[in-house]
């Protein structure tokens, strides 16, 4: 079917073509600049924000009061292997020196 339609002649296609971008970005640029306007169901009432913030907030409470927990655990863990260390680094220099 497509082989029946005739070849357009030479500089045609591009009289048609650039018409039609030009047409096209009209039509974006006034959608981008008229948007349609919204339903009011749409938006978030100010006591559902904040009630989402406080929940968010609160979660990120939470989780940092877990790592400083797991920190401070972490931090205490080091400092018992480095006495640890440190006297078993002592008897041994006892030992040498004798």
């Amino acid at each position: 079917m497509l082989l029946q339609l005739p070849a357009p002649a030479p500089g045609q296609l591009e009289s048609w073509l650039l018409p039609a971008v030009a047409v096209l970005s009209i039509v974006a640029l006034i959608k981008k600049v008229f948007p349609r306007k919204r339903d009011e169901d749409a938006f978030v009432t100010r006591a559902e924000l904040h009630h989402e913030l406080n929940t968010v907030r609160d979660k990120i409470d939470a989780r940092f009061l877990t790592l400083a927990e797991k920190i401070e655990n972490l931090g205490t863990g080091i400092h018992e292997k480095l006495t640890t260390l440190e006297s078993a680094l002592a008897r041994v220099d006892e030992r040498t020196k004798k």
